[in-house]
């Protein structure tokens, strides 16, 4: 869809050449993340609670887990552990949310569940070993950029959503995200406290995995003092850090487009300073809408605010590039949607209604706030003839 050359934005662009091209938001903050979790400990603990998810998922084990969670004072709000979700990588917020809540209660089980006489015995003991002091470090810090982004990708699915909201959107995001790298040592603190109260669960001391002078797949300070630095800045520095300036970038680069369309719209929602040659493209803008919206109590926010207080007669060129800035398809998770309810309308029990039929039921489950009169219905079906008649 996106390629510049052979995509369909090529295609349609050989025919429109000023046509704009807008990515999805929502998607472009989901390969953003994803490529900023490539970094090892990030990938190798993201790995391990998807491994334990399959562990438990069985009856058996499962309720091992239970009976650990039961058999405890303090109940917790989780219940069970939650896949990591395949296609948003910022929803996985949750299942990683749930599994550090259920922590204690996992590594009981798992503890538990070793002492049995059969395979999943083995395999429990495996999963206990990988749960070292990386691993909860690592999990602290996802557990942290997650919770950044998850607003940004609630947001960025909303309907009435346009490209002016997603791009300051993803700039606070960014500023946040930026506050906390320059802080970086307090903020990696408060996570690194959290990590010893978790390791104090399984009795176990954060400590450095051994370093070597040539080392490629762990993590490996490039200073003389290395094998001095304290546990705490070992894993600031080669975890906490690169991860977080990785995100920052991902975010900055891959919503670069969405700010350099925006440019062009800037100039619809304030004061605008506009150059000799912009002053013949918007002669209709300086002696009329700017000062307009300057008399405006409120300055529009989004694109929807502006057309709303924009007179169709009075700025017809303007109207019609607001038109555009909210036509614009920021996101696509409303055509998304329409693929989960395609799921449960058509089951394997019903896989040989025909076309017309399920497009009627994705409609009706999709659009349940429309409110449908069974008269009209009636009506309807009683116009084909039928072998059995209706009766009222």
């Amino acid at each position: 869809m996106s390629g510049k050359y052979k995509g369909v934005q090529a295609i349609v662009r050989a025919e429109y050449p000023k046509a704009i091209y807008v990515h999805c938001a929502a998607h472009t903050l989901n390969l953003a993340v994803s490529n900023a979790s490539n970094i090892q400990p990030i990938r190798n603990c993201l790995g391990i609670i998807e491994k334990l998810y399959d562990f438990f998922n069985t009856p058996k084990r499962n309720n091992m887990l239970l009976n650990c969670i039961e058999n405890v004072n303090e109940t917790p709000n989780a219940k069970s552990l939650k896949r990591l979700c395949a296609t948003r990588w910022i929803q996985r917020y949750d299942a990683v949310s749930d599994f550090v809540e259920l922590f204690p209660y996992v590594i009981d089980a798992l503890y538990n569940i070793s002492n049995w006489h059969d395979s999943s015995a083995t395999d429990a003991s495996l999963l206990s070993k990988s749960i070292d002091s990386e691993f909860i470090i690592s999990l602290q810090v996802v557990k942290l950029l997650f919770s950044y982004g998850l607003p940004l990708c609630k947001q960025l699915q909303k309907i009435k959503i346009d490209l002016k909201e997603a791009v300051e959107l993803s700039n606070d995001t960014v500023k946040h995200l930026e506050s906390i790298r320059a802080n970086a040592e307090k903020e990696f603190h408060k996570l690194f406290v959290q990590a010893e109260t978790m390791a104090l669960v399984i009795d176990l001391v954060l400590d450095v995995k051994r370093i070597t002078k040539r080392q490629k797949n762990r993590g490996n300070p490039c200073t003389d003092n290395a094998r001095n630095l304290d546990i705490e800045e070992y894993y600031r520095i080669t975890i906490f850090i690169p991860y977080l300036e990785l995100f920052i970038n991902e975010l900055t680069e891959r919503f670069l487009s969405h700010k350099s369309i925006f440019n062009g719209f800037e100039c619809l929602f304030s004061k605008h300073e506009l150059t000799t040659k912009e002053e013949n493209e918007f002669t209709e803008l300086i002696k009329f809408y700017s000062p307009m919206i300057q008399r405006c109590e409120k300055i529009p926010n989004t694109g929807l605010e502006a057309l709303d207080i924009c007179n169709k007669d009075i700025y017809p060129n303007i109207y019609v590039l607001l038109k555009v800035l909210c036509t614009l398809p920021v996101t696509t998770s409303s055509p998304e949607r329409m693929f989960s309810t395609l799921k449960r309308v058509k089951t394997y029990l019903r896989n040989t209604m025909s076309e017309n039929l399920l497009n009627g039921l994705a409609m009706l489950a999709i659009h349940k706030n429309i409110t449908i009169d069974p008269e009209e219905v009636i009506n309807e079906l009683a116009l084909k003839p039928r072998r059995v008649d209706l009766l009222l």
